[in-house]
């Protein structure tokens, strides 16, 4: 059981490796070109938008003013607008869903899972049934799998976060914190993270995501692999993973500037919506 979980869990290490890779660095470049970074910033960014404009340290503005400056941050999306960058309001319900349809349909919903089902093919569980092991059935088995448990995860993260008003968006630890600090940041906003309002709650939308995501499988999967046991495992490599996206949420601005250097923004339309 414990060898198995390891295996769960180290795939989907290497899964959220190649996808960060090809896609989540360019996005990243993408929206740190622009944008400009101030001490404060990372208390109200997305987590994909780490260097923002700190909306308290801007200067006064009537209330049209600060509306205009909120949408101008906004970016243009093949499903709709993604919600700005950054805001000094709580997110809304239209905001939380448009955050929510991006991760759940966008692009990177369809192409992800594609990464995942490839390296499930190439590294199967022990005992997995040939038709989910070999050939072109088994790939889709393993691609719908992969789409089932995102968008299940995703919903009852959405539903959770909504009914007990979390902000679905990561929130990076403190300018000027050291290495460690901010590891032990991401680990902890796994478990407790923030209200719509700003306060630290527990964090009911990551453990609802976790829990939808690794029960999803019983209607489904192989015998042997359908049963309560697996889900529990399945659930715990989901909360593991919630970590380790957090911790590549942190460590985002570092990766940046050598995107850039690099030119692989150019790799990705600027439309491209990476998880929040």
């Amino acid at each position: 059981m414990a060898e198995a979980f390891v295996l769960e869990f180290g795939s989907l290490l290497r899964t959220i490796v190649v996808v960060l890779s090809f896609f989540g660095i360019p996005l990243l470049a993408q929206q740190t070109t622009s944008a400009p970074s101030s001490p404060d910033a990372v208390a109200s960014a997305l987590p994909d938008a780490p260097s923002v404009q700190d909306a308290q340290d801007a200067s006064p503005q009537t209330g049209a003013a600060t509306a205009s400056a909120a949408g101008s941050s906004a970016l243009p999306g093949p499903i709709g607008p993604v919600p700005p960058l950054w805001s000094i309001r709580p997110l809304s319900f239209h905001e939380k869903f448009t955050i929510y349809t991006h991760q759940a349909f966008g692009p990177p919903a369809l192409i992800f899972p594609a990464f995942g089902a490839g390296i499930r093919m190439a590294n199967p569980p022990k005992n997995y049934p040939r038709d989910w092991r070999d050939g072109g059935g088994a790939f889709a088995r393993l691609y719908g799998d992969a789409i089932a448990t995102q968008t299940t995860k995703r919903t009852a993260k959405f539903v959770t976060d909504t009914l007990f008003h979390e902000d679905p968006r990561y929130q990076p630890a403190r300018e000027g914190a050291n290495v460690v600090a901010r590891f032990a940041h991401a680990v902890a906003f796994t478990i407790v993270d923030r209200s719509d309002y700003g306060n630290r709650q527990l964090a009911l939308g990551n453990f609802a995501s976790a829990a939808a995501g690794g029960f999803v499988g019983m209607a489904y999967l192989p015998n042997g692999f359908n049963d309560v046991t697996h889900a529990g495992q399945r659930v715990g490599t989901e909360f593991l993973g919630i970590t380790a996206a957090n911790i590549s949420r942190e460590f985002a601005p570092q990766w940046g500037p050598v995107a850039r250097k690099l030119h692989i923004p150019k790799i990705v339309p600027p439309w491209w919506v990476a998880e929040h």
